[in-house]
């Protein structure tokens, strides 16, 4: 997601400096010995004056030139500090080589060397951290003694600036210009890539410090680990400077070719790199996926030097929409342990872009320091699909037993998101945002704009965590589980604006099947769910069918392997529904149900498939989500009109939308004839071949199964054939 410090690169403003001649010294002078006349505690400042007489004020205290501290030297370079909590310091050796917010207020100026920290004499950095940790957990006040090494400031500004430079040279030799790519959503990038720039930072953070602001950041101020390194580091340090000369993104440092994204990354750039980086190792891991598999990063692939905002007043022109369909809106998001993400404007933005998907196919993960990086997957994986098939029941079990270690109350908080007290660094940005993001909504008045976002978003949320919270939940007996199910119900069900809704909800227990039917948004037109080797009854299914909204146009269930269901189930199903107005897809392999009963859903799916003689307005209707009627104009005058040029449009559903839609939109524009084929992009052919490819493997497939359920059928009935036959 674009920063907490989002489209200028990643940070908060830079603290201001005070002149040397006008700043704010110690606010306690003193000797080894102590002195009279010296400013306790943060009362007044010290000035820079005060400062270089202090060896005079120790004379007249009455200190002997004998005494070790009455040496003039001594008396005055040495300047004792008085602060409390983290004083804003950095080293090399026993040298400060930063001072911010306290140190530089209380006229600690870098190329003074410390000599004792809290009455402890120090030799080495590791002397002064550590005891300035045991101080700074007190929470008082502790003292320590400088030596005043001012000739030594200008050095120290030059030997700085050498450094940089030294730095930028290194990084500018690692990393070198690859090619622009002009088309933002193809500016992806993939885990071989990330992980050269991880081995940089990891290799180089320690020269760097934390440059945000303490409000910001609680390490501020302090050198860099990669235990808190995080993305406004990494662009302020790497994509940044590295990016300035051409005033390109990141990516086009790292791959001279663009690529669609396969995958859309939502994350908060609060998040360490190194929990980025393992989160998204699990997720390649786990989705079998190869390590090119190409990512669409904003990070990486926003041109930060150009600022251009990227937020549009429709939010179907911005990057991050046309990515997303780009990428058939496939989302993997990043949840840090302290709910983060729920918290900032960016994120909630990016998530609300799915919301008028039916069933956007979005993976969580999240690092914790138990139990490493755990993944929540859209449906099942290649792998527990290959279970699935060989041995029915174990894929989801797999599926169920892999997710239940994931830390459900991470997410917690996105079932309750609030997008009105979400935050952004800049507030033009979460101003432009939000009002962006009301254009997703079908109302005008702010408080139910913000209802609507709000549903919509904690829906999202929900319909991700419902196979976490049912199937894989280990102790669904328990009331902590028990509160969280009836909160993801309860968001599920309150999200009154949705139209379409597809869930992967296999392997449901009785209470949870009859909890998803009575949690459906009121105002559904179109329902799919996956339900396979659920153990649903058939009463249990008349509460689905009390439950379905009235205006249904279409529902798809896949009752596979549910081998409680029969045909009174189905049959009560059935008496709910119009099925003139409603296409009816029924998956009964499998199930109690009877094979004539089973061959009637198939016909009715076949049927509403080929859409009968208006096959091709029913093929249009479908793919630009439109009804389409055939009154002439005067008689549907009072309805909004819209003229639109088909085949352009339709090529367009058939490249971005998913893969429901681009079907239709194939179909139509094959009954248009081959002019309108010839009238598509190349992208869009492409794609229609490839759904033409799909076609044919899934019909394929079909016979397979067909012709193995027709040879099982004829073992079967051999078998029994041979054993009913007389012996001997």
């Amino acid at each position: 997601m674009p920063p907490a410090g989002e489209q200028g690169g990643g940070g908060g403003a830079a603290v201001r400096l005070p002149a040397l001649t006008q700043s704010a010294s110690a606010g306690a002078i003193g000797q080894r010995a102590g002195a009279a006349g010296t400013a306790e505690g943060l009362g007044r400042p010290a000035s820079q004056a005060d400062l270089r007489s202090s060896g005079a004020g120790q004379l007249a205290a009455g200190q002997g030139e004998d005494s070790p501290a009455a040496s003039p030297a001594k008396a005055t370079n040495e300047i004792l500090v008085k602060f409390r909590g983290d004083p804003g310091l950095t080293f090399e050796a026993t040298r400060v080589t930063g001072s911010v917010l306290q140190a530089w207020m209380l006229g600690v100026r870098p190329g003074w060397t410390v000599l004792q920290v809290a009455g402890q004499p120090v030799q080495t950095k590791e002397d002064i951290e550590e005891l300035l940790q045991q101080c700074v957990e007190t929470e008082k006040r502790y003292e320590v003694l400088f030596q005043k090494n001012q000739g030594k400031f200008g050095t120290e500004a030059k030997e700085k600036a050498e450094k940089e430079k030294r730095q930028l040279a290194k990084l500018r030799k690692e990393f070198k210009f690859q090619g622009a790519i002009e088309r933002i959503e193809h500016r992806t990038t993939n885990f071989y890539q990330l992980e050269r720039v991880y081995n940089y930072l990891e290799e180089n953070c320690s020269g760097w410090v934390d440059h945000l602001p303490a409000k910001v950041s609680k390490t501020s101020g302090r050198p860099l680990r990669m235990d808190f390194l995080n993305f406004h580091h990494l662009t302020n340090y790497i994509a940044l400077p590295l990016t300035r000369p051409r005033k390109c993104s990141l990516v086009e440092m790292l791959a001279a070719n663009g690529q669609p994204p396969s995958w859309f990354l939502s994350h908060w750039w609060g998040s360490p790199v190194i929990t980025f980086m393992e989160c998204l190792k699990a997720h390649i891991t786990t989705r079998n996926l190869s390590a090119d598999t190409p990512y669409w990063i904003w990070a990486c692939a926003c041109r930060h030097h150009l600022q251009r905002c990227e937020i549009t007043e429709d939010p179907k022109k911005a990057s991050f929409s046309k990515t997303l369909d780009m990428s058939k809106h496939r989302m993997l998001v990043l949840l840090d342990p302290q709910g983060g993400y729920f918290k900032r404007t960016w994120c909630l933005y990016e998530a609300a872009l799915c919301l008028d998907q039916p069933g956007t196919p979005m993976d969580v993960a999240t690092f914790t320091q138990g139990s490493g990086a755990e993944l929540i997957t859209h449906g099942m994986t290649e792998q527990e699909e290959k279970l699935e098939l060989q041995r029915p029941g174990s894929g989801i079990r797999a599926k169920a037993a892999r997710e239940a270690s994931f830390p459900v109350e991470v997410a917690d908080a996105g079932l309750v998101v609030q997008i009105e007290k979400s935050e952004a660094s800049k507030e033009d940005d979460r101003a432009l945002l939000l009002s962006s993001a009301a254009l997703l909504t079908q109302q005008t008045e702010e408080n139910a704009i913000l209802a609507e976002l709000n549903a919509g978003l904690r829906a999202l949320f929900a319909t991700v965590l419902w196979s976490r919270v049912t199937v894989g939940e280990k102790e669904a007996k328990s009331s902590a589980a028990r509160r969280r199910l009836t909160k993801v119900a309860s968001a599920l069900r309150k999200d009154a604006a949705r139209k379409t809704l597809e869930m992967h909800t296999e392997g449901l227990d009785s209470d949870s099947f009859r909890l998803l039917s009575e949690s459906l948004p009121p105002g559904l037109n179109e329902l799919r769910l996956s339900l396979r080797c659920s153990s649903m009854r058939n009463e249990d299914v008349d509460v689905l069918a009390k439950a379905l909204p009235k205006n249904m146009k279409e529902l798809r269930l896949d009752f596979t392997r549910c081998s409680n269901l029969a045909d009174a189930g189905v049959a009560k199903l059935a008496s709910k529904l119009n099925f003139e107005e409603t296409a009816v897809y029924f998956t009964l392999e499998d199930t109690g149900v009877s094979k004539d009963v089973q061959d009637h859903y198939a016909a009715e799916a076949q049927k509403n498939e080929e859409n009968g003689a208006n096959g091709q307005l029913k093929n249009v209707s479908r793919a630009l989500g439109v009804s389409l009627c055939k009154e002439p104009l005067e008689e549907i005058g009072h309805f909004r009109q819209r003229a639109i040029p088909a085949v352009h449009v339709l090529g367009k559903v058939l490249l971005n939308d998913r893969e429901d839609r681009a079907m239709a939109a194939l179909r139509a524009i094959g009954s248009f004839g081959e002019k309108a084929r010839q009238a598509l992009t190349e992208e869009a052919l492409q794609r229609a071949k490839e759904l033409e490819q799909a076609l044919v493997q899934a019909e394929a497939d079909r016979k397979a199964r067909e012709a193995e359920k027709k040879a099982k059928e004829a073992e079967k009935k051999a078998k029994t054939e041979a054993q009913a036959a007389p012996q001997g």
